[in-house]
């Protein structure tokens, strides 16, 4: 398990590393690129992500509850469109903060200092 953190520790300096974090950012999910740097930044961009997707997907299925009980488009007493704001603006806030962040590795990286704050154990 040792030799892992090591391994892990190494790769952590390096520009694929830093890369890997900014495509875990910005395609995956955002603030787990930012975590896999540790950097304390990537739990509330997690949780900004996570409670604007929570917020579209709720407005996604009551808009297709709605659709399929009416059968008309828009229903009528469907789903507010402030649901799917809200989660469009949480999400792309979580989104836009983690691009920021992954920027921020990456920028280390090439100088050649440590990607994060703090000191590895």
């Amino acid at each position: 398990m040792r030799w892992l953190r090591e391994k892990w520790a190494r790769a952590r300096g390096s520009e694929d590393f830093a890369w890997a974090c900014l495509f875990t950012n910005v395609v995956g999910v955002p603030g787990l690129g930012t975590l896999m740097a540790r950097r304390w930044e990537g739990v509330p961009q997690l949780m900004l992500a996570i409670i604007g997707g929570v917020l579209l997907t709720w407005w996604l299925v009551a808009f297709m509850i709605a659709e399929l009980r009416t059968m008309e488009l828009p229903p009528p007493g469907g789903p507010a469109l402030g649901l799917v704001v809200w989660g469009l603006a949480f999400f792309t806030a979580g989104w836009l903060w983690a691009l920021a962040s992954s920027v921020a590795v990456f920028r280390a990286t090439r100088r050649g200092g440590p990607p994060s704050r703090r000191a590895t154990s």
